[in-house]
């Protein structure tokens, strides 16, 4: 009897043990980030469903409308013919318990600091439904960007680079009526490139040069952001479900050390998963997209993973502009390597006259935003990542800041290695199943 109440104890023990040391380790393993989704998630199911038929009320006068048909050089391009969506709806989703996420890119050139924010998309997804929704924003949507009433710079566009990334962020959630926007991610030129290189774009100058065109394709700003929008749908669709494979983790975790972002791995596996368990995605309508304000009809659907049509949408860019242009031959790539070549040499002089914060401040902001990702030779990128991280990190133990140093060359330098080597790495499209890079 005696052995038999010894041995109930002890499985008992045994049983409380483990799940004491489950809850111990489960609560250990969260981070900050994961703690807060939680916060959220729990935040949002909270919330009562507001009546649906009630009109939208929070946004400030629509801009400008633009024509409800394509341009007549789009349609008479000599590219091949774009799908076209019918109408594309100019209403935000009333969806308060989305998770909202905020793509933004900034136009900041390599020899210009100024971050104006040309490219304004904000993600909602509906974690109920399985369903995302995409609401492009054209940047000059007016907006207070802090100039007197009678500027005409207050725009969208402007909020970014005169009040900064909160005030942005806070302005386009006003925009949508929402209380704030959950999360974001911000992307200059040279960090784009990155990610497209990433992306196995073989292209990836000229397909952010068709992104990034405003005129000489479609003629409005409308039409653009509608353009970008339908790009992100692409990706989504293309590479979600690589998502819960090693080689998609290692992309996103390469995508995300590009990004200026409060997203992590872990927050954003964790929505592909909510995602995927309703149904996520079960066609391409699963993913949406809203021009701001704008309807739309005959929206053009490029597809731009065709190297093709990118090359022929170029030489339409270049037709376009080449009797409007006043620049010079001079090849980008050539500008890039110049103004990186400028930089170290000035970096270099005030290191040798004991300016070290003058040297911090030239190549800070090139190597915060990835400058070298735009030359198209990986080991000239290698070439000017070393000289420009390690002198700047000269810079910085000079200045007694061993921390900052140490950072760049063991984090930044090991995590671009990666990059490279994942941008080197010929692999399976993402419609097969993916699982280590070769």
């Amino acid at each position: 009897m005696t052995k038999y109440w010894l041995t109930a104890l002890g499985i008992i023990t045994t049983f409380v043990g483990l799940a004491f040391l489950w809850l111990y380790s489960h609560k250990l393993r969260k981070t900050a980030e994961d703690r807060y989704l939680d916060t959220l998630l729990h935040e949002l199911s909270s919330q009562p469903i507001p009546d649906t038929a009630l009109p939208i009320t929070q946004h400030p006068p629509a801009p400008p409308r633009s024509p409800d048909s394509l341009p007549a050089q789009s349609l008479s391009a000599p590219v091949s013919a774009p799908e076209f969506t019918e109408r594309v709806s100019g209403s935000p989703p009333r969806c308060p318990r989305c998770i909202t996420i905020a793509l933004i890119g900034v136009d900041s050139r390599i020899n210009d600091p100024t971050a104006h924010a040309d490219a304004n998309h904000v993600l909602f997804l509906d974690l109920e439904t399985g369903r995302i929704t995409i609401v492009a924003i054209p940047r000059d949507t007016p907006a207070d960007a802090g100039f007197p009433d009678t500027s005409q710079y207050n725009k969208l566009a402007n909020v970014r680079a005169h009040r900064g990334r909160r005030a942005h962020l806070a302005t386009l959630a006003s925009l949508l009526g929402l209380p704030r926007i959950h999360y974001y991610a911000e992307l200059g030129f040279s960090q784009a490139l990155g990610i497209l290189r990433l992306l196995q774009f073989a292209n990836p100058s000229d397909v952010l040069r068709v992104l990034r065109a405003r005129t000489g394709v479609w003629g409005d700003d409308y039409h653009r952001v509608y353009v970008q929008a339908h790009f992100l749908r692409q990706q989504l669709l293309r590479w979600f479900p690589t998502l819960n494979t090693p080689w998609g983790l290692t992309l996103l975790r390469g995508a995300l050390g590009l990004a200026e972002t409060d997203l992590t791995v872990g927050v954003i596996t964790r929505l592909a998963d909510s995602l995927r368990a309703r149904g996520f995605p079960q066609d391409s309508a699963a993913v949406s997209i809203v021009v701001y304000r704008t309807p739309l009809r005959r929206a053009p659907a490029y597809d731009l993973t065709d190297s093709s049509t990118v090359a022929a949408l170029v030489e339409q860019l270049r037709r376009y502009h080449r009797s409007r242009s006043t620049a010079t031959n001079e090849s980008h790539a050539h500008q890039v390597r110049n103004h990186l070549l400028a930089a170290l040499d000035h970096a270099e002089q005030a290191i040798a006259s004991g300016r070290y914060r003058k040297a911090v401040q030239l190549l800070s902001p090139l190597v915060q935003r990835r400058a070298w990702w735009q030359l198209d030779d990986s080991q000239e990128r290698e070439a000017y990542r070393t000289a420009l991280v390690e002198t700047l990190c000269r810079a910085y133990e000079q200045l007694h800041q061993p921390q900052r140093a140490e950072a760049l060359r063991n984090e930044l330098l090991s995590t671009e290695q990666l990059l490279e080597h994942m941008v080197g790495t010929t692999e399976r499209p993402p419609s097969q199943e993916l699982t280590t890079p070769r």
